[in-house]
């Protein structure tokens, strides 16, 4: 029989096996007890080794389960196929004092993985003592599904999933965008100024209207300089320098990559939205949605554009007494409230390559539950950046999620000691 990947698992009952050479048997009430697993390497190279460590991965996530660990496992036994007979496998786990082995072969064709897993469970109670199940897949993350759909078989219920674009189809109508001049068709406000280097605002193609256009294949350091001196109001965007082409490395694109940021839109929290965006270019483009905070009442000085504004130079902001200080913060936080926010939500509608033509994205903010509580403040940023070259924009709209009908609590990040200090 021909196949891609193949995969046995074989899980012992602790109280069935003899004591471990080397390991005393654990002592554990029925409150806390654990399953004891190992998952060794399996043959078929590369790919098999790969599965392997996925699955032991994903298995340590869950806490019933106490994995032994890869360099162990391989000091015990080298990679096991699937030809391998229980009674060896057996005896492995018996000197390891573990209950679930897991072994098999892995073979990868082109994209395509598939996976034949052989399952034994001696636990008291299992309902399947013996039984074989195959697995196929072909898609980028193949060795990872595969992996994900062996500890769902091992464990008997699915495994958390991750938000994904597509998750959730976009709602055939939307209200009145939250920002303003998404399609560009209004000129440049609320936007950013375009710089007329890497930021444009230009007639699009027939049925488009007004698009923006970014460009990030330019040399880096002049690219640099021009936008610093644009940020002091030392240069023109209507007498823009010329800046040579450059896709190396070092280029924008390489490097920094290019915003071009929105309005201030004043957040709702446990609100949930719908970010959209039509886009023309290569690969390496986001459209973010950013959080910010009220800071302040932190603010201990001022920005170097603050200083360029007040004709200060940093030594001589230095310089000043406290109470100076003091009055000159309180001054900059009254014109220009802006600059005193931090950043504390990002969300991010990732536009892949669109290829020659226009393509539509959309995707839900927060895509699950609601926005947090400290959020006061949202902006759209658009960002490009690798590969070099041109990138194209219209429709960017941040929407309210017409099928929501009450505020929904936040949904926090499922990543350990988040948020703790």
């Amino acid at each position: 029989m021909k196949w891609s990947a193949s995969l046995t698992i074989v899980l012992a009952a602790a109280g069935a096996l003899p004591a471990a050479e080397g390991r005393a048997p654990a002592k554990r009430s029925a409150a806390s007890a654990k399953v004891f697993a190992v998952v060794f390497d399996l043959t078929g190279g590369p790919v098999g080794k790969s599965v392997a460590n996925r699955v032991r991965l994903r298995l340590r996530r869950h806490k019933e389960f106490d994995v032994l660990d890869r360099l162990t496992t391989q000091e015990t036994s080298g990679p096991l196929g699937a030809e391998t007979d229980g009674p060896k496998v057996r005896a492995l786990l018996r000197r390891l004092a573990c209950e679930v082995g897991v072994y098999g072969t892995a073979e990868k064709n082109g994209s395509t993985v598939r996976v034949r897993a052989c399952i034994i469970d001696l636990r008291k109670g299992a309902k399947n003592t013996e039984w074989t199940k195959d697995f196929t897949d072909a898609t980028q993350r193949a060795e990872g599904l595969v992996a994900r759909w062996i500890v769902e078989a091992l464990r008997g219920e699915a495994e958390w999933k991750p938000p994904e674009v597509g998750d959730e189809d976009e709602p055939a109508k939307f209200g009145k965008p939250l920002n303003k001049n998404g399609d560009f068709e209004s000129g440049q406000a609320p936007w950013d100024a375009p710089d007329n280097v890497s930021t444009f605002l230009e007639p699009g193609p027939p049925g488009r209207g007004t698009v923006l256009r970014m460009r990030t294949d330019l040399a880096r350091d002049p690219w640099i300089a021009y936008r610093r001196k644009l940020r002091f109001g030392q240069a023109d965007p209507t007498k823009p320098p010329k800046i040579r082409r450059d896709t190396s490395y070092g280029c924008v694109g390489g490097l920094e990559g290019v915003h071009f940021r929105g309005e201030w839109i004043k957040a709702t929290p446990g609100q949930r939205y719908w970010l959209a965006a039509d886009k023309k270019g290569g690969g390496g483009a986001k459209v973010f949605i950013k959080g910010f905070r009220d800071w302040s009442a932190q603010a201990d000085g001022l920005s170097e554009s603050s200083l360029a504004r007040l004709g200060m130079t940093p030594r001589q902001y230095a310089n000043l007494s406290e109470a100076e200080k003091k009055k000159l913060i309180a001054k900059d936080i009254k014109a220009n409230p802006q600059l005193h926010r931090r950043e504390c939500y990002r969300w991010y509608l990732n536009c892949g390559s669109s290829g020659k033509g226009w393509k539509h994205f959309a995707l839900p903010v927060p895509p699950r539950g609601g926005l947090p509580a400290n959020v006061q403040w949202l902006q759209i940023q658009i960002y490009v950046y690798w590969p070099p070259g041109e990138y194209f924009w219209d429709n960017v709209h941040l929407y309210k999620d017409p099928r929501q009908k009450a505020p929904l609590p936040e949904v926090k990040p499922r990543t350990p000691n988040f948020d703790k200090r």
